[in-house]
């Protein structure tokens, strides 16, 4: 089962209905690039090199970003679907509704919540154990202490 790390934290925002409480927040230990991604996938029994994944991995971030802003939704097998949103202010009239409304645009994922990777959050919780990063620093045999 896959092991996420998490470290506590106090909700300190006076503002915020949490207050006070304590929450949990995903601690990453490393960021995998592009060539160490398709390395990854190479040594995984795949018949193309690492050179020949990268190269496909490339054209797939350069087609789907030229796909979605092209009002294209992007599904990815069983993986989910890329998608644009935005965000805009109002206008009084539908006339006076512009491009210059659009304040932000946002490049949205839509996990597949049916098919082989369950990529929704409850099923992703089930298939994760949490490790409290304090826990991994902390001793695993008593031993230390006995004389």
């Amino acid at each position: 089962m896959a092991k996420l790390i998490t470290r506590k934290y106090k909700n300190n925002n006076k503002n915020n209905s949490g207050f006070g409480k304590w929450y949990g927040r995903a601690v990453y230990t490393e960021t995998i690039s592009t060539e160490d991604f398709a390395k990854h996938i190479s040594n995984h029994g795949s018949p193309f090199d690492r050179a020949t994944i990268l190269g496909v991995l490339m054209a797939s971030c350069d087609c789907l970003v030229e796909l979605v802003k092209d009002s294209k939704r992007v599904r990815l097998g069983d993986l989910g679907t890329f998608y644009l949103s935005t965000e805009s202010t109002g206008s009084e009239t539908e006339k006076d509704y512009t491009a210059d409304n659009v304040k932000k645009v946002h490049l949205r994922f839509w996990p597949n919540q049916k098919h082989s990777y369950a990529l929704d959050s409850v099923s992703m919780r089930k298939q994760t154990t949490f490790v409290d990063i304090n826990q991994l620093h902390e001793p695993t045999d008593n031993t230390e202490n006995k004389e």
